[in-house]
């Protein structure tokens, strides 16, 4: 309904007037609610953008933004997208309140402060100038007829100029009345409009931001999946090796105390075994690197060399260098002469736990934390002798050197006996000429040695750290060193582009979403792993795998008979089945790869790949000639494992190098072929598998002396406890071959046992 449409002044222009006001006050009453409702809104709106900011910032000092071992350990690159995404979606909720602000709170404050303000003082101004208007009014109403003409004048004048002011302030006060009724209709929608338009814009912006995340996202959670189950299987793991461990302490003290009687009965002046050089001079090993092993370490009570004379705690470690370390706690004081601490010592196999303290040690004093001390006895100039030089104590031995003697205390008599049988076969094998000649070689390094008292242990620490601190450069590496493989840009199944999920075994990059039907298949068909979070699977023999293999020529072989046309309908059993592409439903792709790698639809056989003889002779042709690609495609056209086959004709091809009944992992191991070696485990060859002589592959390596390879077989399970035909193990292979002078061979292969 339209306002004022008369403008005389009338009493219904002053109720028209009354009642615009007083929608005005009402109005002025619900601005001011609003306004405080909107300042709190905004009020909360910067607080969550702070909480926001506050939340990544936490994030980042937790581990996004720290480049260490730690930071990378929880997930340190993966949480920088994150934090970065949270930022931004802070940025976003910043917008959102300077936007409710500026379209709503700002423009409200201008409503009440000057269109409802105005209109007030509008009002206020009618009203006086009413009152002047009936002031001057009543005055010429009061003059008499007898009035002089000027004061007549006069007044009428004052009644023209006080009528002229109440008409202009009464317009005024239409004019702001006005003024609200008209913005009223349009202001506050206008406003509102503003503010949902800024909240899509919000949710619009961080559904994009998300949505581009969610694949990531989605492979974060599959890969802390995977490791949750890992850890899981480590934690049993580690239940085992404790309860074995305490197990084989127990029986270890039952065997020493059986012992402990018949070398008593063999103990020379010295009171040490006779036939102690013997038993170490297999496990006294110096290389031509300098590097040293470990052969006995455990706790003992060393007597102070101070006026006081005490006891202390020391932890000691004899190497086959001929030098005796033990290593304290500064932190930690010993309690007193008393030999009541309860032992901790390995046993002679447990070296690597050796080299993880020494190294754990050298990276403590790097960073100048002093946590640990160490000291070293040289042993070449050493003699030892039983008991103390107070024959009263029990369990003591001394060791005297030209510069000191060292009195020591053991828990055990027969922990006494194996630590005097040890450092007296560690002495008596340095008297060796051979040993002598390696150390005379070695007089630099030695020299070194003594004067630093741990830098024996810089080179295990090296190679513990160095894969730690090139984890983020590896991630890079991998990915560039995979994708520069022909048709590795884009997914072996489907075509998306950068696929980040790999199947070792085939040898085929492919996206996440292929890669979660490729894990349905189960792990005898494909074994899939992430290029980018699984760094520790990209070993160099893995990635010269791929080199050879990629996407274009594992599909040449897997989709020889697919057709290259897109007609066709998606049956089953028709060869026109096309292949899907990136944007294909779910149901297409998982049927696709069901029939590419279950049934073997596209795989082209023919008449010569029926018979498994002749596929089992050209596979030990292509072994032999050391062709991978052949051995991958006999390998997939067949419907059996002919990858275990053994072949009792191998004479012939090897030049009798290789005994009759020989499998493909002994003839890659023959041609000394690593990455031969990979693809045949990764397509299911046994690693235990047996020659006619009872050698597995591990065995004929060692034979050999192929230590690399060796070392590769043990770190992908090859159990070194198994006897050959002779009765010896891996280990005691090695030991009739001579002084085994690899340490990490050793280690390896007793921990195997």
């Amino acid at each position: 309904m339209a306002a004022f449409i008369k403008l005389d002044d009338s009493p219904m222009f002053h109720k028209e007037v009354r009642s615009l006001e007083q929608n005005a006050d009402e109005l002025r009453d619900r601005c001011q609610k609003l306004h405080r409702g909107c300042k709190k809104y905004t009020e909360v709106l910067g607080d969550a953008c702070n909480g926001d900011m506050s939340f990544a910032a936490e994030l980042e000092a937790f581990g996004g933004g720290l480049d260490d071992l730690l930071g990378v350990s929880i997930g340190g690159p993966v949480l920088s997208k994150f934090i970065s995404a949270l930022r931004e979606l802070a940025t976003y909720k910043e917008f959102l309140r300077s936007q409710v602000e500026q379209v709503l709170v700002d423009r409200l404050s201008q409503f009440l402060s000057v269109d409802l303000q105005d209109a007030k003082e509008s009002r206020r101004r009618f009203d006086k100038a009413i009152y002047a208007y009936d002031q001057a009014r009543e005055k010429c109403a009061s003059l008499k007829k007898t009035a002089r003409d000027d004061v007549v004048a006069e007044l009428e004048e004052d009644l023209q100029n006080s009528k002229s002011s109440f008409e202009r302030s009464r317009f005024n006060l239409v004019h702001a009345l006005t003024n609200i009724e008209a913005k009223k209709k349009f202001e506050f929608l206008e406003s509102f409009s503003a503010v949902m338009d800024a909240h899509l814009q919000f949710f619009k912006l961080g559904f994009e931001l998300l949505n581009q995340m969610e694949p990531f996202i989605h492979q974060v959670l599959t890969y802390a999946i995977q490791s949750k189950e890992l850890a899981n299987i480590e934690q049993d793991k580690l239940a085992k090796r404790i309860q074995e461990f305490r197990t084989q302490s127990e029986l270890n003290q039952v065997q020493a105390s059986d012992k402990l009687a018949l070398s008593s009965n063999v103990v020379g002046l010295n009171g040490v075994g006779m036939g102690s050089y013997k038993n170490t001079e297999a496990i006294t090993l110096v290389t031509t690197k300098g590097e040293v092993q470990a052969i006995k370490q455990g706790y003992l009570l060393k007597r102070s060399s101070s006026l006081r004379a005490d006891w202390k705690r020391r932890f000691f470690v004899l190497d086959s260098q001929g030098t005796l370390f033990y290593y304290r706690n500064k932190g930690v004081k010993p309690g007193g002469a008393a030999p009541s601490f309860s032992s901790y010592h390995s046993t002679d196999q447990n070296s690597r736990v050796f080299g993880r303290f020494r190294s754990r040690h050298n990276r403590n004093s790097s960073h100048g934390d002093g946590s640990l001390g160490c000291s070293t006895v040289d042993l070449r100039t050493s003699t030892i002798k039983i008991d103390a030089e107070d024959s009263d104590l029990r369990l003591c031995f001394r060791i005297i050197s030209p510069s000191e003697t060292y009195t020591l205390q053991a828990e055990t008599e027969a922990d006494r006996v194996d630590w005097m049988n040890k450092i007296t076969g560690v002495i008596a094998s340095l008297l060796n000429s051979h040993l002598q000649q390696v150390d005379l070689g070695n007089s630099d390094d030695a020299k070194s040695y003594n004067q630093s008292g741990s830098s024996h242990s810089q080179p295990l620490n090296s190679l513990l750290s160095a894969p730690d601190d090139s984890r983020l450069n590896r991630v890079d590496s991998v990915s560039r060193i995979l994708r520069e493989v022909p048709g590795n840009d884009q997914c072996a199944e489907c075509s998306a582009p950068q696929p980040d999920w790999a199947s070792l075994n085939l040898g085929i990059l492919m996206c996440i979403e292929c890669s979660g039907i490729h894990r349905n298949l189960g792990v005898h068909v494909s074994k899939v792993r992430s290029v980018t979070l699984d760094v520790k699977v990209w070993e160099p023999s893995i990635l010269d795998l791929f080199r050879v293999l990629g996407n274009e020529y594992c599909n040449s072989v897997w989709e020889e008979l697919l057709p290259l046309d897109k007609e066709g309908t998606v049956n089953p059993d028709s060869s026109k089945l096309t292949k899907p592409s990136h944007g294909d439903a779910f149901y297409l792709k998982e049927r696709f790869i069901q029939l590419k790698y279950i049934r073997k639809l596209f795989v082209k056989k023919t008449a010569t790949t029926t018979s498994s003889e002749d596929l089992s002779t050209s596979l030990w042709e292509a072994v032999r000639t050391n062709n991978l690609r052949e051995v991958y495609r006999i390998a997939t056209v067949s419907d059996m494992n002919i990858v275990n086959s053994t072949f009792g004709n191998s004479e012939a091809n090897t030049g009798n190098s290789l005994e009759k009944s020989s499998s493909l992992l002994h003839l890659a191991c023959h041609n000394k072929n690593l990455v031969m070696l990979e693809l045949l485990l990764q397509l299911g060859g046994d690693i235990n598998t047996r020659d006619t002589q009872g050698r597995t592959p591990l065995q004929y390596c060692i034979s050999k002396g192929n230590n690399d390879l060796a070392k590769f077989l043990l770190r992908r399970g090859a159990r070194a406890s198994i006897k050959d035909a002779c009765g010896f193990t891996a280990l005691e292979t090695a030991m009739e071959m001579g002084a085994l002078t690899d340490e990490e061979l050793f280690v390896l292969l007793a921990e195997s046992e």
